[in-house]
């Protein structure tokens, strides 16, 4: 925790609007309009998120997903998935209500993934964190485009409602169910999941382990493209705020 200002710049802004997206994602509506780096239809943008500890007091910054921008409204949605009081963010969005106050970096410059036009398959793997960045490519998708989402989440009760304008399917994984099968049930999926045949864009965010033993399995074992594929590890099982950028 700290008081001091990170080397880059801070908007303060307020909650608009609050609602529960499932038992443990919480989306919060803020005014976006601060975010002057945001681009325009590249979904999966993220920036830091600072809530106040008192005494002047700031947390350290944690990375979160544009979940969705309305360019008419300025409004913005983070959707944040909520594990208890085990973190100062997640504690606080726990209890956020409107009018509550807090910070946000501007948007990573390197963050976002580019939708490719030209490209009619793709296939999603995330578990819980990832659903926001999920939400937001599968909504930024073609018309002619056909989406796959593996979606590793606790429970059933965890499932979210899912839309794009390509034609989707949903394979939702549950660890209730893949704790004796499978440590890694996205790993699993990967491995067994059918790869279309031609130009097929393939995007991970997960646990950093498990992500990277998706990389590999992908690259030497299923022999995708490097370029084809987009993997990052979103988190890390002991560590606070771990957010690798390899792609």
């Amino acid at each position: 925790m700290s008081s001091e200002r990170p080397p880059y710049q801070l908007h303060p802004v307020t909650v608009k609007r609050c609602q529960r997206v499932s038992p443990h994602m919480k989306r919060i509506t803020i005014d976006g309009s601060c975010l002057s780096t945001l681009r325009l239809g590249l979904p999966a943008q993220w920036f830091k998120l600072f809530v106040p500890l008192g005494d002047d007091q700031r947390s350290n910054g944690r990375a979160y997903t544009v979940r969705s921008f309305d360019q008419a409204t300025q409004e913005l949605d983070i959707d944040l998935f909520l594990h208890g009081d085990s973190g100062p963010v997640s504690a606080w969005a726990e209890r956020a209500q409107v009018g509550d106050g807090f910070e946000i970096s501007d948007v990573h410059p390197r963050s976002g993934f580019s939708i490719d036009p030209a490209t009619e398959h793709y296939l999603l793997f995330g578990d819980e964190t990832a659903l926001p960045a999920i939400g937001a490519i599968l909504e930024a998708l073609p018309a002619h485009a056909k989406a796959h989402v593996f979606a590793e989440v606790a429970t059933p009760a965890e499932r979210q409602e899912l839309a794009s304008p390509a034609a989707l399917s949903a394979t939702w994984l549950f660890r209730e169910d893949n704790a004796r099968a499978s440590a890694m049930p996205l790993e699993a999926a990967a491995r067994s999941a059918q790869i279309p045949a031609g130009v097929t864009a393939i995007w991970v965010a997960a646990e950093s382990t498990e992500v990277a033993a998706i990389r590999k399995l992908l690259l030497k074992e299923r022999g995708i493209d490097r370029a084809n594929l987009h993997a990052t590890g979103y988190w890390k099982r002991g560590e606070a705020d771990h957010r690798d950028e390899e792609a």
